[in-house]
């Protein structure tokens, strides 16, 4: 997992970005930053509307920020991009910014994260707003894909709510068994994976049962040579699964093409 951190707190919800504009220096350079591409999959079990689930959220360092307003939950679109500077000449030896959203209820998530210039990351929001709600950031692997495609799934579906201690993963026509993770949590990301496919077909079954007990199938179309984040979420963020039943029709992935450096 590449995790890089977390703290558990609530979030909410998609609109665009205030990205800042290069810095001039003289020689026409462009400016040097680090970018958080950031998605909701926060939930609300019960609530009338999605109102609850929106977001202003900004990423500030010490001399630079940006932000976002109004973020709902995020389906197949792309998140908006947060860019801030990193001032690599601090004495200090802090590189960590400050991450906050809010919403006419008050502050829902605030926590700190290091992020180096010139890197991409990806921030994802999951939980209810009934219970606790969290963000993790993850660093984007911006290397060349030589041939077919490379995913990471980074899930935002407890699986204690299905009553399962996690979540084990396979895909395409590979066996019963042949999984490529084995117990995936929440708020967690697996290893990067490669396939040759033009279609993500992924298996999303119980942990540590056998014979396999599958909670659902789930897919995606790929394009060759990129990286994508694949966030396993709900299909309805008000209506939940909540039980083992409800989970084949309820659970969806969202396959997002990461920037290219």
């Amino acid at each position: 997992m590449n995790l890089l951190y977390f703290t558990p707190l609530v979030v909410a919800a998609a609109v665009a970005s205030s990205c800042g504009d290069d810095d001039d220096d003289g020689l026409g350079s462009l400016r040097s930053d680090a970018s958080v591409f950031y998605y909701n999959q926060i939930t609300s079990n019960g609530a009338a509307d999605q109102s609850l689930l929106t977001v202003d959220v900004s990423l500030t360092g010490d001399d630079d920020s940006d932000s976002a307003s109004g973020i709902g939950y995020s389906l197949d679109d792309e998140g908006p991009e947060l860019r801030v500077r990193i001032d690599d000449a601090d004495d200090n030896d802090d590189n960590s910014v400050s991450l906050v959203g809010e919403n006419s209820s008050g502050r829902l998530f605030r926590t700190r994260v290091d992020l180096v210039n010139n890197s991409n990351y990806t921030a994802v929001s999951y939980g209810d707003t009934g219970f606790n709600t969290d963000i993790a950031v993850f660093e984007q692997d911006g290397s060349d894909v030589d041939s077919g495609a490379r995913f990471r799934v980074i899930n935002t579906v407890d699986p204690e709510d299905l009553d399962a201690s996690g979540f084990a993963l396979r895909y395409n026509d590979a066996g019963t068994g042949n999984y490529f993770e084995t117990g995936l949590r929440l708020g967690q990301a697996t290893d990067y994976q490669s396939t040759n496919a033009g279609s993500l077909n992924l298996v999303v079954a119980r942990t540590g049962v056998s014979p396999e007990e599958r909670f659902a199938r789930v897919d995606c179309s790929l394009s060759g040579s990129r990286t994508y984040d694949v966030i396993l979420a709900v299909n309805d963020p008000l209506n939940p699964p909540l039980s083992e039943s409800e989970a084949e029709d309820e659970l969806v992935i969202y396959c997002h093409p990461q920037e290219r450096n």
